[in-house]
């Protein structure tokens, strides 16, 4: 056995505590082997600017941070996506919007929520799994709904409790890193707490400048990650909502009484 008084250390990694006299260096084989998953005691993140993140559920689409990036890196666009209030659950439900005939509607991919909690974009390197499948609403007859699934163009008919409204005008983005100088004034300029600046510093690089630029599936900060804020914007978009009904409903009914 090696000297304890000789143990070394290496600049990638340090030899494990379980075997402290054990003093020869190893490298590191990155990405296939990662000094966080291997040791975690030894990785501390610092406090640097890494892969930009984005919690789109809650962005409103007020183009704050595009017009304070001196970069011109950010880009707004729309997606089919389900809403925040649409899926909602407890005392927010209900204020989502309501299954249209000629819009879409999309169900759960069960296999695929199942494991967006344990979902990490460091590890993972690839964009975040879709937990929706989206179809176009035909017909809509009782408690069923004909629908024309995207990914397949098949009908087919499901019950309206399983589908939940889509809009395929849902705010969205895109960020060319190839410009970003990571000053993380977007994540400053953000008045609903939906852009962060992460301490990920892997899988921002690529080939060409086309591999730089990062669409929402990439940058997308999962809700459960951050739930507190996903929450606090959910109950501020039902509250509007709730009050936009019941002034509705008063109207009516002092037009009724007229």
């Amino acid at each position: 056995m090696n000297d304890v008084t000789r143990q070394e250390f290496a600049p990638d990694r340090v030899t494990s505590d379980l075997k402290p006299t054990l003093w020869k260096p190893q490298t590191v084989q990155y990405p296939y082997e990662r000094l966080e998953d291997m040791e975690p005691w030894l990785f501390v993140p610092g406090n640097y600017n890494g892969r930009i993140g984005v919690i789109w559920e809650t962005c409103t689409a007020c183009k704050m941070c595009v017009n304070v990036c001196p970069n011109d890196c950010l880009h707004m666009t729309t997606e089919l996506r389900v809403d925040v209030l649409d899926n909602a659950e407890g005392e927010n439900a209900g204020f989502g919007a309501e299954l249209e005939v000629g819009k879409f509607a999309a169900v759960e991919v069960p296999e695929v929520k199942a494991t967006l909690d344990s979902f990490n974009h460091v590890t993972a390197h690839t964009s975040t799994p879709e937990e929706w499948r989206f179809a176009e609403v035909l017909d809509l007859s009782g408690d069923s709904a004909t629908v024309r699934w995207n990914d397949s163009g098949e009908e087919a008919v499901v019950a309206t409790a399983e589908l939940f409204p889509a809009d395929d005008q849902i705010v969205s983005g895109r960020i060319d890193l190839g410009r970003c100088m990571f000053c993380g004034l977007c994540m400053e300029a953000c008045g609903f707490t939906s852009f962060f600046m992460t301490n990920e510093y892997d899988g921002m690089s690529g080939f060409t400048r086309q591999d730089l630029w990062f669409d929402a599936s990439r940058t997308r900060v999962l809700p459960g990650v951050h739930q507190e804020a996903v929450d606090a914007e959910l109950a501020k978009r039902a509250s509007k909502e709730r009050d936009k009904r019941a002034k509705k409903a008063a109207k009516e009914t002092a037009k009724g009484d007229a």
